[in-house]
């Protein structure tokens, strides 16, 4: 019999290294990959056999009946014509999260592991990331696994660590059904990978799925400031704790510069992690200090190691990261910003840097996701001076935002950049300081390979910009 791995990227190969590897070379099974994209896997091993477009239909005809089960990579599309075969035969199908769920329940200590696992559609890179320096200022680094969505696969890790904290995205959460981790951890539930779902309602109870095995002795941890996470309060069949702004409502609450964490009911004691030292303290950020301060308490990591990991912390690049400024004109990389909600959130943090007058012009656009981009109407009146747009969705994205802000259209990254500073610098009206900011509010794979290059080819687009500016020069 043999396991067919569909997707050969990062997921895929950490899949491959783990079931090649996972016994004797008497017993080891055939590994069958496909990939729609790659001529070749770049492995060499007689049991590996590589599958593409080209030769799909060996794998759909005569390999098709040894196939014991399959193994999705978070890019594979459910309705992929191969999984529908798949289905077709009553072969079962697996996503990497519960494949590697189900290997670490098999091993003699994995009934003892502990795993925090992270969803949201935005933080949950910096959530996961603020736990695992944690961890790291407690030693214990060595037994606790760090990873998911966040870098390394969660099977990479299966073999040598007790404990996880897992980033775990909606496309790692389509093919769960046992997996259950002790603290599930839900930021926000916001449009997103509407390219992908049927609407907005199949996103959102994907996201739930992390939370459908939990136990009364698990813990739910909910964002009490966004509706689609509080509104799990009710339904979970675990602990449930909140976290958020409001004193009166919320189990971890931040007020007068302080989180305060009254789990006294839960665990036995309260805390304060002061962020007096902490560098970067906009909204969003504090947010997910709460999220993952709720998170280690309750993993029972100490606070002096949560405090220090805290006031280390910096900003994640492409993150609202600021780069330089340009005759006074300062420039923002939120590259990561892939959705509406990012991009509110974005222009919100900048309004609240203390500059009061702040003439923003917002670099939107990229690859279609299916978005409405209603939502931006109100905060781009209120927040962005001008909107410069780009890619795939420029189009829709100005037929919205028409007659709400100045609009300019722009062929690319190198255009968009001079076109935002030369508004700014030729604005007699400018009293503020003025701002351009690359919050995309879509996906960068029209024009990029991911929103790190799109984030990359900013700044160089910034830096040459600013190595060849002339201060008498007409914009």
């Amino acid at each position: 019999m043999s396991t067919l791995i569909l997707g050969c990227g990062k997921t895929g190969k950490a899949l491959c290294d783990y079931i090649g590897g996972a016994a004797g070379h008497e017993e080891r099974e055939q590994i069958l990959i496909y990939d729609d994209i790659l001529e070749n896997t770049g492995i060499s091993d007689e049991n590996i056999l590589f599958f593409n477009k080209n030769n799909a239909e060996l794998l759909s005809g005569e390999y098709l009946k040894g196939i014991s089960q399959c193994i999705a990579s978070p890019g594979i599309d459910r309705r992929h014509a191969l999984i529908l075969k798949l289905r077709k035969n009553n072969i079962p199908i697996y996503g990497e999260i519960e494949f590697a769920y189900k290997m670490l329940k098999s091993k003699k200590s994995g009934a003892e592991s502990k795993i925090i696992a992270i969803t949201g559609t935005n933080g949950k890179t910096t959530t996961a990331t603020l736990c695992g320096s944690a961890l790291k200022k407690a030693g214990l680094t060595d037994k606790t696994f760090v990873g998911g969505n966040l870098g390394v696969p969660f099977i990479a890790g299966v073999k040598d660590f007790k404990d996880f904290i897992l980033e775990i995205s909606s496309f790692q959460l389509e093919w769960v059904y046992d997996f259950k981790p002790n603290i599930a951890v839900l930021l926000n539930v916001e449009d997103d990978h509407l390219d992908r779902y049927e609407n907005f309602d199949e996103y959102r109870l994907t996201k739930y799925k992390l939370f459908k095995n939990l136990k009364y002795n698990d813990a739910a941890v909910l964002n009490y400031d966004d509706y689609n996470s509080y509104i799990l309060k009710g339904v979970t069949g675990s602990n449930v704790i909140l976290y958020g702004f409001e004193e009166n409502k919320c189990d971890v609450y931040f007020k007068d510069g302080v989180i305060n964490l009254k789990l006294k009911n839960v665990l036995g004691f309260d805390a304060a992690i002061p962020l007096k030292n902490v560098k970067d303290k906009r909204k969003f950020v504090v947010s997910d200090m709460l999220a993952a301060a709720c998170s280690l308490a309750l993993y029972g990591i100490p606070m002096d190691a949560v405090i220090s990991a805290f006031e280390e912390y910096e900003l994640l690049k492409h993150r609202v990261e600021y780069i330089g400024n340009i005759s006074g004109i300062e420039f923002y990389d939120d590259s990561k910003a892939t959705n509406p909600a990012a991009v509110i959130s974005a222009l919100e943090s900048l309004d609240g840097t203390g500059k009061k007058n702040r003439d923003i012009v917002l670099i939107l656009g990229g690859k279609d996701k299916g978005f409405n981009y209603e939502s931006l109407v109100e905060p781009v009146k209120k927040h962005a001076k001008a909107c410069v747009l780009i890619g795939e969705t420029k189009n829709i994205i100005k037929e919205v935002l028409s007659g709400f802000t100045d609009l300019i259209i722009a062929g690319d990254m190198e255009s968009a950049v001079k076109e935002s500073f030369g508004y700014l610098m030729n604005d007699a009206k400018r009293s503020g300081a003025g701002t351009v900011l690359l919050s995309p509010a879509s996906s960068s794979f029209d024009m990029f390979k991911d929103y790190g290059e799109r984030g990359d080819i900013f700044k160089k687009c910034y830096q040459d910009l600013k190595d060849n500016f002339k201060i008498d020069k007409t914009w």
